[in-house]
């Protein structure tokens, strides 16, 4: 295994880690648009503490692609300034929003004018921002994208590959949202939330199954060719058994098994389309292999450092 393959892996895992931690946030978001004030308040605690440090695994995954394969970053930027240009967008739209509701909405009194407002910017921002980025991965599957940026900047993004997987990826953050946010409210001891979140997660988990078959016939034959079966084994099975332990009430459990689904899904998209960061068109060329050595090495001691203040940063906050 080289450096390159060695940057590669840590990119996919800060992918995974913002898929994971960052889509949970996102799928809570989304539930926001029930506009169930004890929902609501289970959202806040179950976000508050996180909403911001999940964004560090986005800009871990940025650095890493644009020193270690700086040519096919430059690829990506251009051919996916659409739909990461909205998501951008969402992403400062929905942090914004979710401070200001709270600012304006204090804890044991009237919420301020306006207050509402900002609940449906931060609940519609939770739902555009992850169907731009499942759009975008779509985009590159499809093997239509330019390098240079030729083929448009929506266009490509509007036919049907990436606009189904737009959805499974809304789908899909739901999924995983509902699933934490249904052990937070059993921890709480909140039955009627636990009820009603437990249908959302096995419904949310339904469509994102269904989403992901629909998608199968769409993928181009090149990918199929590529695509790792066991990976898609690990994401079928994994959903599976989530969808089966929230039907049980094994909401620990379905926390863990929920969290492979998405995670075997994009390490068989990821194995499926390496060495390629747009199929075609540009290659995961690496930086000098010493430049790269060094990239590694700073990106590992990085994450010896992050890894375990996120984990403490978690058990403090949530302590309180």
């Amino acid at each position: 295994m080289t450096t390159s393959d060695v940057l590669a892996l840590l990119v996919l895992a800060g992918l995974t880690a913002y898929t994971v931690l960052g889509g949970a946030d996102f799928g809570a978001g989304l539930w926001d648009l029930t506009r169930d004030r004890r929902q609501r308040d289970l959202v806040v605690r179950a976000m508050g503490p996180v909403w911001e440090a999940n964004h560090v695994w986005l800009i871990f995954v940025l650095i890493a692609l644009f020193s270690g394969f700086p040519s096919a970053f430059a690829a990506l930027s251009r051919s996916l300034t659409g739909p990461l240009s909205i998501a951008l967008l969402g992403i400062v739209l929905r942090g914004a929003a979710f401070a200001f509701r709270q600012y304006g909405a204090p804890h044991g009194g009237p919420p301020v004018r306006g207050t509402a407002l900002w609940g449906r910017v931060f609940a519609v921002s939770s739902l555009v921002t992850p169907f731009a980025f499942g759009a975008a991965a779509g985009g590159i599957t499809s093997g239509t994208l330019r390098a240079n940026g030729s083929a448009g900047f929506i266009a490509p993004f509007l036919q049907t590959l990436p606009l189904v997987a737009g959805l499974l990826a809304v789908a899909a953050c739901g999924f995983i949202a509902a699933v934490y946010l249904t052990t937070d409210a059993d921890r709480n001891g909140e039955p009627e939330l636990v009820a009603r979140l437990r249908v959302r997660a096995l419904a949310s988990g339904a469509a994102a199954g269904a989403f992901a078959l629909l998608a199968l016939p769409l993928l181009p034959g090149a990918f199929l060719d590529q695509l790792p079966w066991p990976a898609v084994a690990v994401s079928v099975v994994s959903g599976a058994l989530a969808l089966e332990l929230m039907r049980r009430k094994r909401f620990v459990l379905a926390r863990v098994a929920a969290a492979g689904a998405p995670a075997g899904l994009l390490a068989g998209w990821a194995v499926a389309l390496y060495p390629w960061a747009l199929p075609g068109e540009a290659v995961l060329s690496p930086a000098p292999s010493a430049t790269t050595g060094l990239i590694v090495g700073v990106l590992i001691v990085g994450l010896l450092l992050v890894i375990p203040s996120y984990v403490f940063m978690i058990r403090v906050l949530r302590a309180h």
